[in-house]
């Protein structure tokens, strides 16, 4: 699969224009999780940072893990704690309590990601999988007719993995603690709304097979001036999973007896 994100432009682009709204997830594991906090929380695919701060509020200790070092260094600006290393391709002796992952897990091969999570886990762990989406303006349909029959017709989404219902509902050690979509209302300037549809993926596809990215944003900012501004659609989707690791036969200590040797 193509690896998206990972040169030091794109990094500038989404550290840039992204939005900053990842602090909903604070409020997602408070409603469902109450009271809780966590002692270790790990950020997979942590990017830039943007989705790491939110954790330092729920866990005494946090890292943050991304394939791209060169979205790390964004991360690391902003004091976060960081290692490179892919979804399958970390290790630690510790379990983590809380594991997150924002805009990444449709990227991942899912059951090698499942098996990851699972032993990157304590004995038992809370997994947030969540994700935000561009929907177009709130009000404004010749926008969105643009965006339909314009931009997604030139720049069309790259393959990738559903966004939903990402996690095994028959796995018996993964039990579901909630799910929810829904919609926030933000506000762009033509410059960092073209900005920011720079960030997709469906641009950074057409860059890396050779267009050039100044003209695209040069040419996706002079069509959107002519439209209305904001405000526009930024959907979330999420889910809250509960791993608790099953003893299996050969992890259970052998049985023990309060009789000496040669007692009946």
């Amino acid at each position: 699969m193509t690896r998206f994100f990972a040169s030091k432009e794109a990094a500038h682009r989404y550290h840039t224009y992204r939005p900053k709204v990842h602090q909903v997830a604070v409020e997602w594991l408070g409603k469902h999780c109450p009271a809780k906090r966590w002692r270790r929380g790990l950020d997979v695919a942590c990017g830039t940072g943007d989705s790491t701060v939110p954790l330092l509020k729920l866990c005494e200790y946090v890292l943050g893990i991304d394939a791209s070092e060169e979205m790390l260094v964004f991360a690391r600006e902003q004091g976060l704690n960081t290692r490179r290393a892919s979804y399958d391709g970390f290790n630690s002796p510790e379990g983590f309590d809380l594991i997150s992952t924002c805009m990444a897990f449709h990227w991942f091969d899912p059951a090698r990601a499942i098996r990851a999570y699972k032993g990157l886990s304590s004995p038992e762990s809370t997994w947030l999988i969540y994700n935000f989406g561009f929907a177009g303006h709130h009000t404004n349909t010749d926008f969105n007719l643009w965006f339909r029959t314009r931009y997604l017709k030139l720049f069309p989404t790259p393959p990738r993995n559903p966004m939903a219902s990402v996690v095994p509902r028959d796995d018996p050690e993964i039990s579901l603690i909630a799910e929810n979509r829904g919609s926030i209302p933000v506000n762009f300037t033509p410059e960092n709304l073209a900005g920011y549809l720079c960030t997709q993926s469906n641009v950074e596809n057409a860059v890396l097979n050779g267009a050039d990215y100044e003209q695209i944003r040069k040419d996706l900012l002079a069509e959107i001036s002519a439209i209305a501004p904001g405000p526009y659609e930024y959907t979330f989707s999420y889910e809250i999973h509960r791993y608790a690791r099953m003893i299996r036969a050969a992890e259970r200590p052998e049985p023990r007896t309060n009789c000496a040797a040669g007692e009946s």
